[in-house]
């Protein structure tokens, strides 16, 4: 009894979610090809920020999942309208972590770093995704690569520990 319940509970969750989406695509179907990048980030956006923030933190993974779906969908519909819109490959790198897809993940942030090449920061969440995948050789590579863009002795060295890092956990697997 407490199953069928359950699972009543659940469909009617999806049920409401699924009609809800489709009421937001209905409004905005015919219109689609007038939306800029800006358009389809602010939707991906608040599709993440519901999955994320709101949804999966109340173990909703399956609806969560649903959210995220949406996001991607949103995000690469920016980057087909503009392909070098760092933000859109940004946000769905952010998306594809959060989904442990973390190959997908350090691909979207290495077109980050291509589009953007002084932004060091993004070459280490690239390092990190890589590192999550196991691929080790990609990680390092990608932290090689920052100490290109910068002259600040700090940040080299930071950067050569992450690469210590990373050298150590190889080992260690």
């Amino acid at each position: 009894m407490m199953l069928k319940k359950t699972y009543l509970l659940f469909s009617l969750t999806v049920a409401a979610f699924l009609l809800s989406t489709l009421a937001m695509y209905s409004k905005t179907g015919a219109q689609d090809v007038q939306k800029d990048e800006g358009y389809y980030i602010e939707m991906g956006m608040g599709y993440f920020n519901k999955g994320y923030y709101d949804v999966l933190p109340k173990n909703r993974k399956d609806e969560a999942s649903l959210y995220l779906e949406h996001a991607i969908t949103a995000f690469k519909k920016a980057i087909a309208i503009n392909k070098d819109c760092v933000q859109a490959h940004r946000n769905l790198a952010r998306v594809y972590y959060v989904q442990k897809r973390y190959v997908e993940a350090a691909e979207q942030y290495q077109n980050v770093t291509d589009l953007s090449p002084s932004d060091i920061d993004t070459y280490v969440i690239t390092a990190l995704a890589y590192t999550k995948a196991q691929r080790y050789a990609e990680a390092i590579e990608r932290l090689n690569i920052a100490k290109t863009f910068t002259a600040d002795e700090a940040v080299i060295q930071k950067l050569d520990d992450y690469i210590n890092k990373i050298e150590e956990e190889k080992r260690l697997r």
